[in-house]
């Protein structure tokens, strides 16, 4: 029962670092060069994101989907 508690705890939290870091990169570029300077620090970010942290969502997906066929058979 724990353990379930930490992957559902590990996933939000995976979920809240992907959005602070595209919050914190549109802040960054914002500050240094005004709304361009703002979009092009999302895309970084979000760039960035997903080179980090895209391989544990893809792990974290694919233990929601083997959950998901277990149940059903």
């Amino acid at each position: 029962m724990l353990s379930k508690v930490v992957v559902k705890l590990y996933s939000l939290l995976l979920e809240i670092a992907l959005w602070v870091m595209l919050v914190v990169g549109f802040a960054a570029g914002f500050n240094v060069k005004g709304l361009w300077g703002g979009i092009l620090g999302l895309l970084v970010a979000a760039i960035m994101g997903a080179v980090f942290l895209g391989g544990l969502l893809v792990l974290n997906d694919i233990r929601k989907r083997v959950t998901e066929l277990e149940k059903r058979g």
